[in-house]
C-alpha cells in the first residue's frame, strides 16, 4: 500500500510514531515531511542544508533532525519551529539514535566519530571507529549503542562509558 508519494529524489530516513504520524527526512530539499494517518503530506521543517539523513524523537513530542553537507542536528518543536541543537565540524550526520536518558548519540563522516549530545545540546565525541563514516546506530535493550560504519563495514557494541 502506498502511504505517500513526493516529488523528492530521496528520502533518506522515516520515523513512524505511536500515533501513527509519519516523518520522512528528503534528500537534495532537506526537508522533514509529515505524514497524517490521512495520508496528506506537509512540509514539517525545512533546513538550510541539502539532505536529512537522521530523524528521531525529541522530548515532547518533537524531533531531532540531522542534516548535511556540513551537517548540524536541529531540535525541531511540535509547531515546526527550530533551534541548532548540535553543530559539530563533521562533514556528514548519517545516523541519530536516543538512550533511556535522553542522551542523543550522532553517527558522524568523514572521520567515522559517534558524539554524545546531552539532553541540553552539549556534546563532545564518545567514539571514534577508526573508519571513514558511522553510518547507523540503535540502542540496545540492554542499554548498549551499537553502530555501523564504511570503510570497512564494521558493527560495534559500546557501553554507557563508551567502551567497545
Amino acid at each position: 500500500m502506498l502511504v505517500a508519494e513526493t516529488a523528492a529524489p530521496f528520502l533518506w530516513t522515516v520515523l513512524a510514531l505511536p500515533d501513527g504520524t509519519l516523518f520522512a527526512g528528503s534528500g537534495n530539499e532537506g526537508k522533514v515531511l509529515r505524514v497524517g494517518r490521512d495520508g496528506k503530506m506537509s512540509t514539517f521543517f525545512d533546513a538550510a542544508e541539502l539532505e536529512v539523513h537522521a530523524i528521531a524523537a525529541a522530548p515532547g513530542g518533537g524531533l531531532y533532525v540531522a542534516t548535511s553537507p556540513d551537517g548540524k542536528i536541529y531540535e525541531v518543536a511540535p509547531d515546526g519551529t527550530s533551534k541548532t541543537f548540535f553543530d559539530p565540524e563533521d562533514k556528514y550526520i548519517w545516523a541519530l539514535a536516543v538512550d533511556r536518558t535522553g542522551n542523543v548519540f550522532a553517527a558522524t563522516g568523514d572521520k567515522g566519530v559517534i558524539y554524545k549530545i546531552t539532553p541540553a545540546g552539549v556534546g563532545s565525541p564518545f567514539y571514534k571507529t577508526n573508519t571513514t563514516n558511522v553510518v547507523s546506530l540503535a540502542v540496545a535493550p540492554s542499554g548498549d549503542l551499537i553502530a555501523g560504519t564504511e570503510s570497512p563495514g564494521r558493527v560495534f557494541k559500546l557501553d554507557a562509558s563508551g567502551k567497545a
